[in-house]
C-alpha cells in the first residue's frame, strides 16, 4: 500500500478553503473539481508500503507543525525517538506522537537530549526530520547522512551560504535521500498553477512578479526564559551563549537568517521554482528600523534585532520570453494583507498563497478563457462573485443617469478613463488543499525513502542551494548598497 493523506478536521493550521464556497464555485463552472485529499493525487508514487522509521531532531514550533503534518500521513511513517535539549520540549512532544499520531507509534518514543546521542543509542533510525535553528541545519544534516540516514530538513537549508554549500556537498558524499523544507514544490496548488497555468502560457508573457510577508509586532516580542532550566554547560555545548539567545535565537546573526529567511525565503524560492531559473540581478534596501530594542509604545523593551527587520527586494530574471522583474518584501511591523505571490503576465495575472484567501487567476481583456473551465479536470473554474444567478444582478442595459455630484467635465472624465484599465475578468485555481500545508511534502519524502529515489524528491539539496543564495544575496547589497549580479558559479558548488 502506498502512503495516504488523511483529512483534518478544521483548524486554525487547515484553513485553507471553505469547502461549500469552492464546491459552489465548481459548480458554476458546470466542471469538476480536482480534490487534493486522501481521494486526489497529491504526489503519488510507487506502492512501496514500507514503514520508515523516524526520528525527530528540534521540538519547537517548527517540529510541532512537521509531527501534525506527518499524522495525516496513514502509512509509512514510524515515530520512534525525538532530540532536544530542553527536557520539557521532547517530553512534550513524544506525548503528541504517542496520542496525535497514535497510528504512527508502537510502544513509547524514546527521547534524548541531543542528536549524536540519538544516533549513537537508536540504531533502527531510518530517517531525520530538523527542525532546529538554522546555523544547526548543515551540522546536523551532514551528522546524519553520515550515519547512514535519509533527512528532511526544514528551510532555510543555513544562515549562510557556506552551510547551505556544504549540506550540498554532504548530499553527494553520503547515499541518504535529502529533501529541504520548501513545501511549497509539493503543493498541488502551486504545481497546477505553474503547470497547467503558467507553463501554457495562459497568463502571457510574465513580465513582473510580487511576493511579500507582512507580519505585525505582535509576533516580535522577546521571550523571556520562565521556569525553564538548562545547563549552562549543555547550552554551550549546542552553540548558545545564553538562554536569552536560546530562546530568542532568530534575532541574532549567528543562530538565523533574519526575517527575509524566515518568512521570504518560500516566496523568493517560488520565483525560481515557477519559472525554472534563476536571476540575474538583486537590489534589496532595508534596515533595522524599528525593533532597537528601545521602549515601545506600551513601555516594555522592544525586540533587538541583529539583522534587518525590513528587507525590499527587486529580482531580474531572464526568460525565453523576456526580462521579468520580481519584488519582494517582508515587513515585521505591519500584518497588512499577510502573505502572497503574484504573478503578473500581459494575458493574465495569478495570486496565489498557501491561505485560501490568495487563489485567484484574472484575465486581461480580450482574453476569453472558458474553454479551459470545461471536461471533468478543468485548468480554472468561474469566480463565484462573477456569475449573476438573479435577473436584477445582470448589467443594465441602459444607462442610468448619473448624480449631479458625479458630473465632471469632459476633460476630467477623458484623464480619468485614460488612466484606469478595464477590470479583468477573474476565475479561481480549481484545487482546494483540505490537508496542512506540510503534509504534501513530507509524503514526497517518505515516498522517495520507500523508493529510494532521489529523482522522486519535490525539493532537492541542489535546488533548495539556488534558492538560498537568491535569498541570502541580498545582504550583500545591504551591506554596499549596489546592485549585485548574480554569476553562473553564484549557484554552483564545486
Amino acid at each position: 500500500m502506498s502512503t495516504e493523506i488523511t483529512t483534518p478536521q478544521p483548524t486554525g493550521l487547515s484553513k485553507f478553503m471553505d469547502r461549500r464556497s469552492f464546491l459552489r464555485t465548481s459548480a458554476v463552472s458546470g466542471a469538476g473539481v480536482y480534490l487534493a485529499t486522501s481521494k486526489g493525487a497529491i504526489a503519488q508514487g510507487e506502492k512501496a508500503g514500507r514503514t520508515i522509521k523516524c526520528a525527530l531532531v528540534g521540538c519547537g514550533a517548527q517540529g510541532d507543525r512537521l509531527r501534525a503534518a506527518a499524522s495525516q500521513i496513514n502509512s509509512g511513517i514510524q515515530w520512534v525517538a525525538v532530540a532536544d535539549i530542553r527536557e520539557d520540549k521532547r517530553r512534550v512532544m513524544a506525548r503528541y506522537m504517542e496520542l496525535q499520531n497514535k497510528h504512527q507509534v508502537t510502544g513509547q518514543v524514546t527521547q534524548f537530549e541531543t542528536i549524536e546521542e540519538m544516533l549513537d543509542k537508536q540504531t533502527d533510525i531510518e530517517a531525520v526530520f530538523i527542525a532546529t535553528p538554522d546555523f544547526l541545519h548543515a551540522p546536523f544534516s551532514r551528522l546524519a547522512l553520515s550515519k547512514g540516514k535519509s533527512v528532511y530538513c526544514e528551510k532555510m537549508m543555513s544562515n549562510t551560504i557556506e552551510g547551505a554549500r556544504d549540506m550540498v556537498k554532504a548530499g553527494r558524499e553520503f547515499n541518504g535521500i535529502f529533501q529541504i523544507g520548501h513545501q511549497r514544490h509539493s503543493n498541488p496548488r502551486y504545481i497546477h498553477l505553474r503547470d497547467k497555468i503558467i507553463k501554457k502560457g495562459l497568463l502571457g508573457q510574465v513580465t513582473h512578479c510580487y511576493g511579500q510577508w507582512n507580519r505585525g509586532v505582535s509576533a516580535s516580542k522577546p521571550i523571556a526564559p520562565k521556569n525553564v532550566k538548562i545547563d549552562p554547560a549543555l547550552l554551550t555545548a549546542s552553540g548558545y551563549s545564553s538562554i536569552e539567545e536560546f530562546f530568542n535565537w532568530r534575532w541574532f546573526a549567528k543562530y538565523g537568517g533574519g526575517p527575509i529567511s524566515d518568512l521570504g525565503a518560500h516566496q523568493i524560492d517560488m520565483f525560481n521554482w515557477m519559472y525554472e531559473t534563476t536571476p540575474v540581478s538583486l537590489f534589496a534596501t532595508g534596515g533595522v528600523d524599528y525593533y532597537d530594542g528601545a521602549p515601545g509604545p506600551d513601555g516594555s523593551p522592544k525586540a533587538k534585532y541583529e539583522l534587518p527587520d525590513n528587507v525590499m527586494c527587486l529580482y531580474e530574471y531572464k526568460l525565453p520570453q523576456g526580462t521579468m522583474r520580481a519584488y519582494y518584501q517582508v515587513l515585521t511591523t505591519t500584518g497588512s494583507q499577510g502573505y502572497y505571490e503574484k504573478h503578473m503576465g500581459v494575458a493574465g495575472s495569478a495570486i496565489i498563497s498557501e491561505s485560501p484567501t490568495y487563489n485567484q487567476v484574472y484575465a486581461e481583456p480580450g482574453n476569453d478563457w472558458s474553454e479551459f473551465a470545461a471536461g471533468d479536470n478543468p485548468i480554472l473554474v468561474k469566480n463565484p462573485d462573477s456569475v449573476k444567478n438573479k435577473f436584477w444582478e445582470h448589467p443594465r442595459t441602459w444607462a442610468k443617469p448619473p448624480p449631479k455630484s458625479f458630473n465632471v467635465s469632459g476633460v476630467a472624465k477623458a484623464v480619468a478613463d485614460a488612466r484606469e484599465s478595464k477590470a479583468l475578468d477573474p476565475w479561481e485555481i480549481p484545487v482546494i488543499l483540505e490537508v496542512y500545508p506540510h503534509a504534501p511534502h513530507v509524503q514526497n519524502f517518505v515516498e522517495a525513502v520507500q523508493q529510494k529515489s532521489h529523482a522522486h524528491l519535490t525539493c532537492n539539496v541542489v535546488d533548495a542551494f539556488k534558492s538560498c543564495v537568491t535569498v541570502l544575496k541580498a545582504y550583500d547589497c545591504l551591506k554596499t548598497g549596489q546592485k549585485y549580479t548574480f554569476t553562473p558559479a553564484d549557484f554552483e558548488v564545486a
